[in-house]
C-alpha cells in the first residue's frame, strides 16, 4: 500500500479521540427526581384513562412487569423506543410523556386524559 499525499496510515474508520465512549459524558448524566416523576405520573395517567393494566401495556411493548412499574414509579426514564412504541399503538405520543406537552394527543384521547386528571 502506498502512502497518499496528506493521508497518514491511521485507520481511517477510527473514530477521534474525542468521541469514545470514555469521553461522551452527556450520556451519563443525573435526572431529576421530579421529572421522573411528572413522567411516570404522565405514564399512570394515561394507562388509566385508556383503561388499561400494567400488564396491557407492558406486554405489547415487550419490556418486563419491573421496568414498566420502574417508569411508571419515577424510578426510571422510559426507553425513547418503547415510548415510540406506546404512541404507534395508544396515540400517547413522546411529547406529551416526557415534556408534558399534549398539543400533539388526538382530541380523544387528551380530553380522557384530562378527565382522568380532574
Amino acid at each position: 500500500m502506498t502512502d497518499l499525499p496528506g493521508h497518514s496510515r491511521a485507520r481511517p474508520h477510527a473514530l477521534p479521540p474525542i468521541l469514545t465512549l470514555r469521553k461522551m459524558s452527556f450520556m451519563v448524566r443525573t435526572r431529576n427526581p421530579e421529572d421522573l416523576k411528572a413522567i411516570g405520573n404522565r405514564l399512570r395517567v394515561a394507562r388509566l384513562a385508556l383503561g388499561l393494566t400494567q400488564k396491557d401495556l407492558y406486554g405489547p411493548l415487550g419490556v418486563k412487569a419491573a421496568t414498566w412499574n420502574h417508569w411508571e414509579s419515577g424510578k426510571r426514564l422510559p426507553d425513547p423506543l418503547a415510548m415510540a412504541r406506546l404512541k404507534g399503538l395508544h396515540g400517547i405520543t413522546t411529547d406529551w410523556i416526557f415534556t408534558g406537552d399534549g398539543s400533539a394527543l388526538p382530541f380523544s384521547l387528551a380530553r380522557s386524559l384530562l378527565a382522568a386528571v380532574s
